[in-house]
């Protein structure tokens, strides 16, 4: 099919397979797999659950106000236009804020898997902070570096990275499918098996995870007017990616769990791990290093891509006098926002190394300020998901459906259901992201969580009020 152009200038050049596949690479994070896996066989059901309380209701909705607003979409706009500029930017700026968590949780992932390469050498690293600082520090000035210079240099790291995500996704759940036929299962997945018990909370703990693991669909929002009969093509797509996401971290997570019985399974090396184990049984030796390779590919590429994402917002914000305008200056040969992506680095670096080891009631363990990274990366990033429910209902009654609007079924009924639905699976996962995991010092993990949280939104707040009107 021939492409398109809008009268804008827009290229009309992505069908269903377009998105969809844009759908799974902005989306599906292999680190994910891992940490749903530490519920054991009841990781199941709680896939199940995220997908039906917080993806179904996050696509209904993405959907549907995308149809509304295709030419600017984003949840931002619709934060703006519901309740605001003042909520609008407070979404924004979680929008971009939660990034400065999510690139060292992202490096502690690939620092656990890099060690992998090195087998049993390099075991006496896992819980090493010297060596959990060099290579995430490494990780996130290598993507500023690249990103400087620009996305001419960058777009090689980040199309040669999605090699680390399909490969290892598919050694995995083959290794998974193997150790099942030929040794059985390390793990009982009965009927009853599948239903949470003993520590329920920590258990249910981990399930605000697996609902931020089905976050970012809103991505097909921004290029709605690039896409052949959008209407029917994002909404499709949406579902279509969702569906494959949610077998797709079902398998992964039962492939980990039928490997590697729960006693000896770490989160940060539990997909390197189980492909050793396999490997070493069919005696190729060296696939656990392959995959681990890999997941370190992955790490840096993800760093690298985000990073330059993430730059724009302060970069725009900066133009706009909602934020210093020193962020607005372009590079004079690079023509890149290289204060933005210097200062985002800096501040990065300072939330890591006051995770690790400036924290309120004493220093952590590298376990330890991986959780407390990645859920801060969740309740920043929620933030913006309350706003977007709310806004979706005080958006729906405003008035009757525009040309093309996708709305959806049984009316004003619906709209509650999809709206109260949302709302909560996000509200509860905010609330589980308070939970400290097994082996956590509570008073450490819960002042930490709710002293940086504070401090963030604070200086979103302080941004706001100086900025001019």
């Amino acid at each position: 099919m021939t492409e398109r152009r809008q009268p804008e200038g827009f290229i009309v050049a992505l069908g269903l397979r377009d998105v969809i596949l844009m759908n799974l690479v902005a989306v599906v994070g292999l680190r994910w797999i891992a940490r749903g896996a530490r519920t054991g066989p009841p990781s199941v059901t709680l896939w199940l659950l995220a997908c039906l309380l917080f993806f179904i209701p996050l696509a209904a909705v993405v959907c549907e106000l995308a149809s509304r607003d295709p030419e600017q979409g984003g949840v931002y706009v619709w934060v703006r236009k519901a309740f605001g500029t003042g909520h609008g930017f407070i979404c924004g700026w979680c929008l971009w804020v939660n990034n400065l968590f999510y690139f060292p949780s992202l490096l502690l992932f690939g620092a656990a898997n890099a060690l992998a390469v090195f087998g049993t050498r390099g075991e006496w690293l896992t819980d090493s902070r010297a060596y959990a600082v060099a290579f995430v520090l490494s990780g996130i000035w290598l993507a500023v570096g690249i990103n400087v210079i620009g996305l001419r240099l960058g777009k090689w790291l980040q199309n040669i990275g999605s090699a680390g995500v399909w490969i290892p996704a598919g050694l995995l759940i083959g290794a998974g499918a193997f150790a099942l036929a030929t040794s059985g299962s390390a793990t009982s997945f009965s009927g009853s098996a599948l239903i949470p018990r003993g520590d329920l909370l920590e258990t249910v703990g981990l399930w605000s995870a697996m609902c931020f693991a089905f976050s970012g669909f809103e991505i097909t929002s921004l290029v709605g007017r690039e896409v052949r009969d959008p209407q029917r093509t994002i909404p499709r797509g949406v579902l279509i990616a969702g569906a494959a996401a949610t077998l797709f971290y079902i398998a992964g997570s039962v492939a980990v769990l039928v490997v590697v019985p729960m006693s000896e399974l770490r989160e940060l090396s539990g997909i390197s791990d189980a492909v050793r184990i396999v490997g070493e049984r069919i005696g190729i030796g060296g696939l656990g290093a392959l995959t681990g390779g890999l997941l370190v590919l992955y790490a840096l590429a993800g760093t690298a891509s985000w990073t330059a994402g993430a730059a724009r917002v302060p970069f725009a914000a900066g133009v706009d006098r909602a934020m210093p305008a020193a962020f607005a200056r372009l590079h004079p040969r690079f023509r890149t926002p290289h204060v933005a992506l210097v200062i985002q680095g800096l501040a990065s670096t300072g939330i890591f190394l006051v995770s690790l080891y400036f924290t309120a009631g004493g220093s952590t363990s590298v376990q330890e300020a991986y959780d407390i990274l990645v859920n801060l990366t969740i309740l920043i990033y929620f933030i913006p998901y309350l706003y977007l429910f709310a806004a979706y209902v005080r958006l729906r009654t405003e008035g009757p459906a525009r040309a093309g609007e996708i709305r959806a079924p049984a009316g004003r009924a619906g709209l509650w259901l999809v709206g109260a639905t949302g709302f909560f699976a996000t509200a509860v996962s905010v609330g589980l992201t308070f939970v400290p995991p097994t082996g956590s010092n509570v008073m450490t993990y819960e002042l930490n969580l709710l002293l940086q949280a504070a401090v963030i939104l604070g200086v979103g707040i302080l941004f706001y009020r100086r900025a001019p009107l």
